[in-house]
């Protein structure tokens, strides 16, 4: 809604005022239309009034606004759901309903309401938060128009919501039957139980007052019985701490005379020791002189056995070299005898390869000759024979 269309309306504001009252002079919550709501602009306190611009701004900034944006909204994107917002369409009315009705009383509450309300449809006066507040009560009407104005759908879903909350309280009132007899029986069970406890109990005090009494009787006898045993054991003990009183002052006195009697003892001991100590000394001083003459001996017997050790070991290298040239002198005599038998048996074997072959070179001349005596014997045969 613009200024434009607020100015248009003067005579709004009577109408708002008698729509608010009722036959009998009192007031009813109805919605106050888009021109009754226009003609509210801010302006200041008035005569009697300041608790009405209150009311006018909280509703303003309010959280019935809110609600009532967010309604719209949701109107818009969604659509509108019946059986989803029916609980909340009627906080909303109530809502409402109980804030028109105090904008009512409080608008009866001043007597030049109409007047001062018109003066605040000046154009030059009226502010931009008023206007803001006032498209946002027009749309607040426009969304309560709507959700008061039924339909036969909605008839119809708020008829089946009424029959599925009328068999949700049969179930209920089914289930709450079956509760409160299973509560009696209960109740019954809890009563037996209780009736069984105080037996129990009233059992259990007798019993108890009468191991309470046996007690006190059987307290009394075991007193008397345990006084007397321990008047006997008093007596007893006191008996036997005399004697053994006796005792320790007997053994005190022999202890002063054996230690009386030992003092001479432990001086002589003691002179004893003294003595020892210095026949110790003695000994210890003789056992250091001899360990000191020892040592040194033992010293000079050491250098002595590392001079002759030096002397063994140049005397050890020495004849290590001198076998070494031995070997060396005994392995070339044998290489020389070895020699010497290998000349001599080349030699040998010459001398008998020689002999071999003169005599097989003799046996061939023999041989030649033989053949030819032969043959000069065949000859001389062959000539005979002629």
């Amino acid at each position: 809604m613009d200024g434009g269309r607020l100015a248009e309306m003067p005579g709004s504001l009577e109408e708002a005022i008698v729509s608010c009252r009722d036959g009998d002079g009192g007031y009813q919550a109805t919605i106050p239309n888009t021109t009754t709501i226009a003609s509210l602009a801010n302006k200041g306190p008035v005569d009697g009034g300041p608790d009405l611009l209150r009311t006018l701004r909280s509703l303003a900034s309010g959280e019935v606004v809110k609600s009532e944006d967010a309604g719209v909204a949701h109107v818009r994107d969604a659509g509108y759901s019946h059986n989803e917002d029916t609980e909340e369409m009627r906080e909303d009315v109530k809502s409402l309903q109980k804030n028109t009705l105090e904008l009512c009383r409080k608008m009866k509450a001043v007597p030049s309401i109409v007047q001062e309300l018109r003066n605040f449809q000046d154009r030059e006066s009226r502010p931009a938060a008023m206007i803001q507040f006032l498209k946002t009560l027009a749309d607040m009407q426009e969304l309560t128009l709507k959700r008061l104005s039924t339909t036969v759908e909605e008839e119809k879903s708020r008829q089946e919501l009424l029959e599925h909350y009328k068999s949700r309280e049969a179930e209920a009132s089914t289930r709450r039957q079956q509760l409160d007899t299973d509560l009696r029986t209960i109740r019954r069970e809890c009563e037996r139980a209780q009736s069984h406890r105080n037996e129990i109990l009233t059992k259990l005090k007798a019993d108890l007052i009468n191991v309470k009494d046996t007690k006190k009787d059987k307290m009394d006898a075991l007193k008397n019985k345990y006084d007397q045993r321990m008047n006997q054991h008093q007596e007893t003990f006191e008996a036997k701490r005399d004697e053994l009183q006796k005792k320790i002052n007997a053994l005190l006195e022999s202890n002063k005379k054996l230690k009386a009697q030992s003092w001479d003892e432990e001086m002589d001991q003691i002179r004893k020791a003294k003595r020892y100590e210095t026949d110790v000394d003695l000994v210890i001083t003789k056992y250091d002189t001899e360990v000191k003459e020892l040592a040194k001996n033992y010293s000079e017997n050491a250098e002595h056995l590392k001079k002759e050790q030096r002397q063994l070991a140049d005397l050890r290298e020495h004849f290590e070299k001198v076998e070494e040239e031995n070997a060396c002198i005994q392995a070339e005599e044998a290489l020389v005898a070895a020699r010497k038998k290998k000349l001599d048996d080349e030699k040998r074997l010459k001398n008998e390869m020689a002999a071999m072959l003169q005599a097989y070179w003799r046996g061939i001349l023999k041989r030649e000759e033989y053949v030819a005596e032969k043959k000069k014997a065949k000859k001389k045969k062959g000539g005979k024979k002629k």
